[in-house]
């Protein structure tokens, strides 16, 4: 992430307010440094100072919306939290921009080692790592893949729905695949 302390508040903000607008009505596409640069109404130095490129704007432009509904407590049990974590999952991205937008961040990452190490450092990993907390049998990490890789899939494929009732299907599978205590 870049370096805060350099950052007028102002200035960032309007930066990520206009990276969102322009992914929001133009899309992945629509985004540039320029087109960045021109809605905010800052030079593109301004933006080169402060991030490496679109795909690092893109990034925190989308971690500040997502970050504005976290994600829920933990409930009683594993399955109970895996289950709400799950439905979270579909409440937030599924017909969204936000989901749109992971989609077009992951598809990015693929040729972006940077922004795919950014994703994993600033989204994925907080968000795995209380769950992580929570499974004291057999292999955390398999159990969290187990679940969210199937609910990624089809977010990003569009095959079938990503509804609760099949987050709820995939925790169940994977609890009875791998009891995670």
């Amino acid at each position: 992430m870049p370096d805060q302390s350099r950052r007028n508040p102002q200035v960032h903000q309007a930066v990520l307010d206009a990276t969102w607008e322009l992914l929001v009505t133009g899309g992945w596409s629509a985004v540039s440094v320029d087109a960045i640069a021109a809605k905010a109404g800052v030079g593109k130095r301004t933006i080169y100072r402060w991030w490496p490129g679109k795909n690092a704007v893109a990034l925190e432009a989308f971690l500040a919306r997502a970050r504005s509904t976290p994600p829920p407590g933990s409930p009683a049990s594993l399955a109970e939290t895996l289950r709400a974590h799950a439905r979270h999952f579909v409440d937030l991205y599924v017909g969204t921009r936000l989901g749109a937008l992971l989609c077009e961040l992951l598809g990015a990452a693929q040729s972006d080692p940077d922004l795919a190490a950014s994703l994993r450092e600033h989204w994925f990993l907080p968000r795995r790592e209380p769950l992580r907390a929570l499974i004291t049998a057999g292999d955390p990490d398999l159990v969290l893949d187990l679940v969210f890789a199937p609910l990624h899939y089809r977010l990003l494929t569009g095959h079938a729905e990503v509804d609760h009732a099949f987050a709820d299907k995939v925790v169940t599978a994977a609890l009875l695949a791998h009891p995670a205590g």
